[in-house]
């Protein structure tokens, strides 16, 4: 007996096969499709977030930099202001032994040997009536008085020279280590915005870290997924031998019979053609 495609399931088959066929492939290219974009949004999104990685070390490193640089600085603030005060207190001393120097002129105190003519004559608050006395005439008197009183002169306006030049640097010192205060407080501050934004900085690195660690571990297992699949469906793709013959020599034959021919229309399979 003749197996007829209408006694069996066969013609339905045909046709859920080829429907789910279709719906199948339409599944893959969708499944396919996602894979792609999603793997390619992963792609930019590793290069971007390595990008920016760089970036924030390449800053991370300047903020350190500039936090070396303020650290010699420090150094160099010290020093300056170690040196200041040993000058000030050099100075200090001076105006002391200057200041000491005045007071004693001004009680007559220390000058005896200092007038260039008192070294044969006593100073002033030592002079006593002597013999010697008794035989200088008041001309000599008055020219050693002149003499005395010049040197007296000169010793007093060295002495303000001298405490005035004192006074001038130590008023100039103080003004450098003002300076020097002022830029060490504002290194300072600029040293505690350096360290507030270089806690950012490394809190930034590490987020990017571990953003471009996730990025890179679900890249990855979507690769891993993704060349799975493909294989599985490649190979479901390799025929049997038959089939793969059967299914090509048929094709050949449905592609002859959908191109319509140039001396009339197509045939059809199990048709003849008519005769005249």
């Amino acid at each position: 007996m003749v197996m007829s495609r209408k006694d069996s399931k066969l013609q339905d088959e045909n046709i859920a096969v080829r429907e789910k066929g279709l719906i199948v492939a339409r599944e893959f290219d969708r499944v396919v499709h996602t894979f792609n974009k999603v793997l390619k949004y992963k792609e930019n999104c590793a290069k971007s977030l390595e990008a920016d990685l760089q970036e924030l070390i390449k800053s991370l490193q300047e903020n350190l930099d500039d936090q070396n640089a303020l650290k010699r600085n420090f150094e160099i603030f010290d020093n300056n202001s170690e040196k200041i005060i040993l000058n000030l207190q050099h100075l200090e001393g001076e105006e002391r032994t200057h200041v000491v120097r005045y007071e004693r002129l001004l009680r007559g105190i220390g000058i005896e040997g200092e007038n260039p003519e008192s070294e044969n004559s006593p100073a002033p608050d030592v002079i006593r009536a002597n013999d010697e006395a008794d035989h200088e005439n008041l001309e000599k008197l008055r020219t050693r008085r002149e003499s005395f009183l010049e040197y007296l002169n000169l010793e007093f306006k060295n002495l303000d020279e001298k405490l005035g030049s004192i006074e001038k640097l130590t008023k100039e010192l103080e003004e450098s280590r003002n300076e020097l205060r002022q830029r060490k407080t504002q290194a300072l501050e600029k040293k505690e915005a350096l360290e507030e934004q270089g806690k950012k900085l490394l809190n930034e690195v590490g987020r990017l870290e571990s953003e471009l660690e996730t990025t890179i571990r679900e890249e990855k297992s979507l690769i891993e997924e993704f060349v799975k699949m493909v294989k599985q469906v490649e190979n479901s793709l390799e025929l049997d031998e038959n089939i793969d013959h059967v299914l090509f020599s048929s094709l050949t034959l449905a592609g002859s019979v959908e191109t319509p021919s140039a001396s009339g229309p197509p045939l059809t399979i199990g048709n003849t053609p008519p005769h005249g």
